[in-house]
């Protein structure tokens, strides 16, 4: 049995790492070991989600896909979960969900725990993948009715930027930092950085062609 962790985070914005070190916590008091990561930024909206497929693929049955919560594999319609957990079946991986602890039987290791936690896992993993997708169209619904209130009042701007985290981001380049130190220490996603550096290299040219200006 091999035991696969999958991370995933909605937007570049977030850090689809932020809970790597809790799963494997998580795994040292169940005196098992993570065998493999998959992480990705992608919404839990959408079905076709790359690394989540390669973890499927790369599987054998009785293999253990290990998650933070439910919402990290699913906030899918209900029709298309049940596309979603027909491929976990099919390929018989079993679901270990750290806040779910009726999952956690799984490994135990002994046949008769392993049947026990499968069927309540079955039973937990549809309704919180149901509560999931309630959850995330209910806050796109607040969302939506807030934007259109602000429109009402002339006050919608659009999604803005972290300027304070791109700023930070700046900082440490310029002090000599490697991408993945300060991925590390801000806990962003390297799409951030990026966007941050070419600023920051778009401020500097800007900078020499004013300096030329006044020659």
């Amino acid at each position: 049995m091999f035991i696969r962790a999958y991370l995933r985070a909605s937007t570049d914005e977030q850090d689809a790492n932020r809970a790597r070190n809790e799963l494997v916590q998580f795994s040292d008091s169940k005196n098992v070991r993570i065998a493999s990561f998959y992480t990705e930024t992608q919404s839990g909206a959408k079905i076709e989600r790359p690394e989540l497929g390669r973890l499927i693929m790369d599987s054998h049955p009785g293999d253990v896909l290990l998650i933070e919560k439910v919402d990290r594999l699913s906030r899918l319609p209900f029709e298309q979960w049940k596309v979603l957990k027909s491929k976990l079946v099919k390929a018989n991986i079993h679901i270990v969900v750290v806040d779910q602890p009726m999952t956690h039987g799984i490994l135990s290791g002994t046949e008769e725990h392993t049947m026990i936690a499968k069927v309540l896992t079955e039973f937990m993993i549809d309704l919180a993948a149901a509560m999931a997708r309630d959850d995330y169209e209910t806050r796109r619904k607040r969302q939506a009715q807030g934007i259109e209130k602000a429109k009402t009042l002339g006050k919608y701007l659009g999604r803005q930027p972290d300027h304070g985290l791109r700023q930070n981001i700046r900082l440490l380049l310029d002090e000599g930092k490697s991408w993945s130190q300060v991925q590390s220490l801000l806990k962003c996603s390297r799409s951030t950085i990026a966007k941050a550096a070419k600023l920051n290299e778009l401020k500097t040219d800007e900078s020499i062609l004013q300096r030329f200006d006044s020659l």
